[in-house]
């Protein structure tokens, strides 16, 4: 009976060194993309949607860091690699069987924005932008969505690391037209001193779900994808 006893603790052991094991090896991922979620030197310290993030892994993932890289690289890995956690990720269809879902965590409206003493005038048809240099980011929906409508990297589509570059581009006249909302541009002019005046719309992109995700890659443990999502409810969030 004592030799059991020992056997039985020491099994006990080894499953809760494995569980620890594997969820020290679990990786969060996201993009600095203010003010949803800020990153500094490739680590978040704030953001909307951040702060929460940082209050639900402290419950579920206290030892684990949250990455902050360039959009296609965060995508890459939760693509590619079980145990991932992306945030925040517009939910598609062609994503859909790509990823595990965990919840909402915000809703946008995204639009293309020009500088306001642009030539550029409202357009009716996406079509009407053939031919214009337009600030993107590589695997991001809002890129695939155009790709899949006509437009082509090296013709229309400039590849920019993240949504700041994508801004200070625009101002410089390196791009014409940039995809944001409001609220981007309102953190970024608080940051650098321009006024949400200084830029006007073009277009709504109102066929595209701009809603934001918390994501695993396929493959992660269950036990995890469970906690997250019995934690997520208790989260205050911009929208949910």
């Amino acid at each position: 009976m004592k030799k059991l006893t020992v056997f039985t603790i020491f099994l006990m052991f080894a499953f809760y060194s494995q569980a620890n094991t594997e969820y020290e090896n679990v990786h969060i991922v996201t993009e600095h993309l203010a003010p949803y979620q800020i990153g500094e030197n490739y680590e978040l310290i704030g953001g909307a949607v951040g702060v929460q993030m940082q209050r639900l892994f402290n419950k579920v993932l206290p030892k684990n860091k949250i990455e902050v890289l360039p959009w296609a690289r965060a995508y890459q890995i939760a693509l590619d690699r079980p145990n991932t956690i992306i945030f925040s990720m517009v939910r598609t269809p062609e994503r859909e069987n790509k990823f595990i879902w965990i919840g909402k965590v915000a809703q946008v409206t995204t639009e293309l924005i020009t500088l306001k003493d642009s030539k550029l005038q409202p357009i009716k048809s996406l079509s009407e932008l053939k031919g214009i240099p337009i600030g993107v980011k590589r695997l991001d929906a809002i890129t695939t969505f155009l790709i899949d409508r006509g437009f082509q990297f090296n013709k229309e589509l400039v590849e920019i690391i993240n949504t700041f570059s994508t801004m200070q581009m625009l101002e410089k006249g390196r791009i014409e037209v940039i995809p944001s909302n409001k609220q981007i541009i309102d953190f970024y002019c608080q940051d650098t001193g321009c006024k949400n005046s200084d830029f006007k719309t073009i277009y709504t992109l109102k066929e595209l779900s701009e809603e934001f995700y918390l994501a695993v890659s396929l493959g992660t443990d269950e036990n995890l994808v469970k906690q997250l999502r019995a934690e997520f409810p208790m989260l205050d969030l911009p929208v949910q």
